[in-house]
């Protein structure tokens, strides 16, 4: 099969497009709308009645209720995996299997188990994949990649996030939809998600991590059905903290922990050789999304903020938040399609991650240092 000509759209399905809420209502499909060279042809969610409601709200002719149908359909070239972690794996073996390119949200999979099946099945497939970490794309992100390089802060010596992500699910607090990922088996963590996240933009702006030691507890306990306000199981770490190397011998350290900070959510700080470089959320405490403050401080000169240039954000100016991020990850397949280059972070990418992640607990579990 092929996969798209410059003459046509590529045709687009998405599991997991419910009509009311969800990431693929917010993000996917303000994203295909802004971009000419994707087609959404196909839905398909859990039951018959919500997926017809999608598609006709949709204005399109397919809609199923079990995702191997969608991906056995001939319209469909690029299948689009936007459910709760737990259901990847299937859906994107399968995909795979049709001979068709995905798009995974991220966390691929709910363990490293299944990213090194998905991986080598996606190697034996050679199809174009992508996996939503936004971060690797993101304008500040691409920004500080750029300053870094043009060596404004000289040599990066250390590296340095501190963290507290603000959602109540992150230290214990569960509504309906989210009581699943009380159980870190199905993969849906503060680990997996927040930190998975950074790792991306961590990656691109100094390189990749070499070795680390690392920790991954509860120290809350029991979570909290906010439905009902009873108490229920909860064995998700809402501490996590490691350090270690990048390449080049940057020392690397991270701590992220649940709840509320006393100051900004997210503080990123990178020391060089010749100045350092401040990064701040006052909103969220996430690197790949949302707005990032930059401040610079070379020698002994007094520290000044830098904005990201408007040039950063001009791909997509009538979006903005999550609908951007994964909008410009659906630019960059584009032209890998027709380049044949490789821009986008893919399952490879995805299970460079998920060692990294799966470093980090199996460090705290034998007291050993990982090396990646």
């Amino acid at each position: 099969m092929s996969e798209g000509s410059s003459s046509r759209p590529i045709g687009v399905g998405i599991v997991g497009a419910g009509p009311h809420r969800g990431w693929a209502r917010v993000a996917h499909l303000p994203a295909l709308r802004a971009i000419d060279r994707f087609a959404l042809r196909a839905v398909s969610t859990t039951r018959m009645d919500s997926a017809r409601a999608s598609a006709d709200a949709l204005g399109i002719a397919l809609a199923f209720d079990d995702h191997r149908d969608l991906v056995g359909r001939p319209e469909v070239e690029l299948v689009v995996v936007a459910v709760k972690v737990p259901g990847h794996h299937a859906i994107v073996r399968d995909a795979l299997a049709a001979g068709k390119m995905v798009y995974c949200e991220w966390p691929l999979a709910r363990n490293l188990a299944e990213a090194e099946e998905l991986a080598a099945l996606a190697r034996a497939a050679q199809r174009k994949t992508v996996v939503g970490l936004q971060g690797r794309h993101h304008p500040p992100i691409r920004f500080l990649r750029d300053l870094v390089r043009q060596g404004v802060i000289g040599r990066p010596l250390s590296t340095s996030i501190r963290a507290h992500p603000t959602e109540a699910t992150w230290y214990g607090h569960f509504d309906p939809p989210f009581e699943y990922m009380a159980d870190s088996a199905n993969g849906a963590t503060m680990l997996s998600i927040a930190v998975g996240h950074a790792l991306e933009p961590l990656a691109q702006v100094l390189g990749e991590l070499e070795s680390l030691s690392g920790v991954a507890v509860n120290r809350r306990g029991h979570g909290v059905r906010l439905r009902d306000g009873s108490s229920m199981q909860n064995d998700t770490p809402d501490e996590i903290a490691a350090v270690g190397l990048i390449e080049g011998g940057v020392v690397a350290s991270l701590h992220y922990s649940a709840g509320s900070a006393v100051a900004k959510p997210m503080s990123w700080e990178i020391q060089g050789s010749a100045g350092s470089l401040l990064i701040e959320s006052a909103t969220a405490g996430y690197l790949h999304m949302g707005d990032l403050g930059i401040v610079l401080r070379r020698g002994s000169e007094p520290p000044r903020r830098i904005p990201v240039p408007a040039a950063y954000f001009a791909d997509f100016p009538g979006l903005s938040g999550a609908a951007a991020g994964v909008a410009r990850l659906y630019a960059r397949l584009a032209v890998d399609i027709e380049e044949g280059t490789s821009t986008v972070p893919d399952i490879d990418t995805a299970l460079r991650r998920h060692r990294t992640l799966d470093a980090i607990t199996h460090s705290f579990a034998t007291g050993d240092r990982a090396r990646l």
